[in-house]
């Protein structure tokens, strides 16, 4: 198949008497790898990409499905080249610029990642999930300031964008503004009311502002929405215990107990 190669190049002249049947034969192994994919069968899904791409490497559709099952299956390293080679072939995707953000995040490459971020938001500037995205890294990285910023931009443009109201949250949670951190969970909330990872970080914020009572309200709708989230069970505990409730507190500890023996 190698052979073939070179009729994809971008400078090649296509019309090719194996044109046809090469541009067949590397259609056809995409959509093996595709339908693969949607059996969760990534190996065999890898295979057809891989030969697909044997065929013509500027695959630009079969380099981006390579690269996001290389993400699934945590192949960072390999998905990052993956992505890197689709940003040469589409320079002008502010999709590839994000999913080349990600992927370098998750290497530890933060700086490559906000660089890729900020491509991705200059192509496409009122796309809030990219905002949201390059505030996380920020935030990784203890850039709480800046991670502020970008993430009002980002629930500036999508007011109901319940994640980039909950990071927020996270933000002003981790620079002690307890006060700013709940107004935001609160936001999250209001979007979203069965949002359980918010009400679990609502309960805590009031926690740590001493309104007990209500924070075990807010783990009660978290437990009520996952029964088996462990952390809310024992946040629920520690409440009850500062607010003088021994008997209930032993209860949720009882059952994080159990619930941890079963997992």
């Amino acid at each position: 198949m190698k052979k073939y190669i070179f009729l994809f190049h971008p400078s090649a002249f296509i019309l090719h008497p194996l044109f046809m049947e090469v541009l067949v034969m590397k259609s056809l192994f995409y959509i093996r790898g595709i339908a693969s994919l949607v059996l969760e069968e990534y190996e065999e899904a890898l295979e057809n990409f891989d030969k697909a791409l044997e065929i013509d490497p500027y695959y630009a559709e079969a380099l981006s499905s390579r690269g996001a099952i290389k993400v699934m299956l945590q192949k960072y390293t390999d998905a990052l080249e993956d992505y890197q080679k689709l940003a040469n072939i589409q320079p002008d995707n502010p999709d590839v610029w994000h999913d080349l953000g990600n992927v370098a995040g998750a290497l530890g490459k933060h700086e490559i990642g906000l660089e890729c971020y900020d491509k991705a938001i200059q192509l496409l500037p009122n796309n809030a999930i990219f905002r949201r995205d390059k505030g996380v890294l920020l935030i990784i990285i203890g850039r709480y300031r800046e991670a502020i910023g970008i993430l009002n931009e980002a629930v500036r443009i999508d007011p109901n964008y319940e994640k980039a109201w909950r990071d927020l949250g996270c933000v002003y949670d981790l620079l002690g503004d307890y006060d700013e951190a709940f107004r935001n969970y609160d936001e999250a909330i209001k979007i979203n009311p069965d949002y359980e990872k918010a009400w679990v970080d609502r309960g805590w914020v009031l926690d740590m502002l001493g309104r007990y009572d209500e924070a075990v309200k807010s783990y009660d709708e978290a437990i009520r929405i996952q029964p088996e989230d462990v952390d809310a069970w024992h946040s629920r505990g520690l409440a009850l215990i500062v607010s003088g409730n021994h008997e209930e507190a032993f209860e949720s500890f009882d059952r994080e107990a159990r619930l941890r023996k079963v997992s």
